[in-house]
């Protein structure tokens, strides 16, 4: 059985209409038709979401997205094929996590960017990669933590991909000021080396 979104609020039966089709405006423009979709129960519903998506870069200085697709996997798995490619394009990367109250971020935030980035030979231990790495940081965080939360709770995953001209820091997670209320943000830090 699948979700009939037609009748999900409706106060019909929805099985009583089993093969009526459904027809959007868009669909019945291009005379296509939309076959009904039917309603589960929440014990049938698939847990998550699939996607495969192929992203054409023109060169280095689309480095950002590279970033962002990192710090958006959800498993070891898929993280760890997005680096097998980005090593294919001589690109060096790596992701970590950081989580608490904003209170406490920056120095968590400091260390797990810093130390992930050294350990995994992202960058060099100069002044110029050390730069670099820090300004796009602050450049993420600045988009991923608005300036009116004050204690809020955050949790983020960072993905640090790294270029022979750029270095960019990506920042998705959830913040909230309450456990029930978190939702997604993201921030994108790009920097020369």
């Amino acid at each position: 059985m699948s979700m009939n979104w037609k009748h999900i609020f409706a106060t019909e039966d929805p099985e009583s209409n089993k093969d009526e089709k459904v027809s959007t405006s868009q669909n019945e423009i291009q005379g296509a038709e939309v076959a009904n979709v039917m309603r589960t129960e929440p014990s049938e519903l698939p847990r998550g979401y699939n996607f495969t998506v192929n992203i054409h870069l023109e060169d280095d200085n689309q480095l950002g997205r590279a970033a962002l697709l990192l710090a958006a996997t959800s498993t070891p798995e898929e993280e760890r094929k997005l680096k097998e490619q980005f090593t294919a394009f001589k690109w060096r990367s790596v992701a970590t996590e950081v989580g608490g109250l904003i209170g406490d971020l920056p120095q968590k935030l400091t260390r797990a960017l810093v130390g992930a980035s050294l350990n995994s030979g992202v960058i060099e231990k100069n002044r110029r990669e050390m730069h670099a790495l820090m300004h796009a940081a602050v450049e993420a965080m600045d988009g991923f933590i608005s300036v009116g939360m004050l204690e809020a709770s955050v949790g983020a995953k960072i993905g640090i991909v790294r270029s022979q001209r750029w270095i960019s820091v990506a920042v998705m997670g959830d913040t909230a000021y309450h456990a029930v209320a978190h939702h997604e943000r993201c921030g994108l830090g790009v920097m020369h080396l």
